[in-house]
């Protein structure tokens, strides 16, 4: 999921900038930005996953939809799409069927277990409220406030975590027989270099301010 690739990235960051304080002369320019970047775009993520309108495809959304048709996700669907698949070694497919024990009533029963629906589903609203509002009044809105709104880091990570939690207890009831081992992605190595290698080359400068209704062209784009 994009949310913990951004948080891996994010935290790799901030720790080069934490044991080479001296050597780069951090700018608090550049730290803001990259700060504010992060932050607003895991609100966003987090709100965007805790949706509840039926309009979305978010995290909150598909639980919902359990709770309103189970037989989408019922015992004999899930094993049905278990042995439907070839590339599963047939050794494991007893264990494999026997983890719909992790969302089942009972062991025996073929039907999801609502009440632990119901509590994810409150978990995922309890978690994302505090950076719900700050999304909605600062992130997404300027809302004329008679009160400061913080975000606490903890808070922060706390409802991403939630959320990391529950996508990964209900992947392997959306991919029968896929377990989801780690939400932080294994990226190459080589994707720190340009932190290695000196980014401003000998005479840049900075783009100049212009008038708001001059012609531009965005480099990437050619001429």
């Amino acid at each position: 999921m994009r949310l913990f690739h951004n948080r891996y990235v994010w935290l790799s960051i901030n720790e080069m900038w934490e044991e080479s304080a001296e050597q780069i002369q951090l700018n608090v320019i550049v730290q803001n930005w990259f700060t504010t970047l992060y932050v607003n775009t895991q609100c966003t993520g987090i709100r965007r996953e805790c949706d509840p309108d039926t309009r979305t495809s978010s995290l909150e959304r598909c639980l919902r939809r359990l709770l309103e048709s189970p037989r989408l996700a019922d015992r004999a669907r899930y094993e049905a799409a278990i042995r439907a698949k070839s590339d599963i070694d047939p050794r494991y497919v007893p264990g494999l069927l026997k983890d719909f024990a992790d969302f089942a009533l009972s062991a025996t029963t073929n039907c999801l277990d609502q009440d632990r629906i119901e509590a994810d589903l409150a978990a995922l609203r309890v978690a994302a409220q505090t950076t719900r509002d700050y999304t909605n009044k600062i992130v997404a809105h300027r809302e004329i406030l008679g009160e400061k709104i913080d975000l606490p880091w903890v808070d922060l990570y706390r409802a991403l975590n939630t959320v990391g939690t529950v996508l990964k207890r209900y992947y392997k009831l959306r991919h029968p027989g896929s377990i989801l081992h780690n939400l932080t992605p294994d990226l190459p190595p080589g994707w720190v270099q340009p932190f290695r290698s000196a980014w401003c080359p000998d005479g840049f400068h900075p783009w100049r301010p212009s008038h708001v209704m001059d012609s531009h062209v965005h480099p990437f784009q050619g001429s």
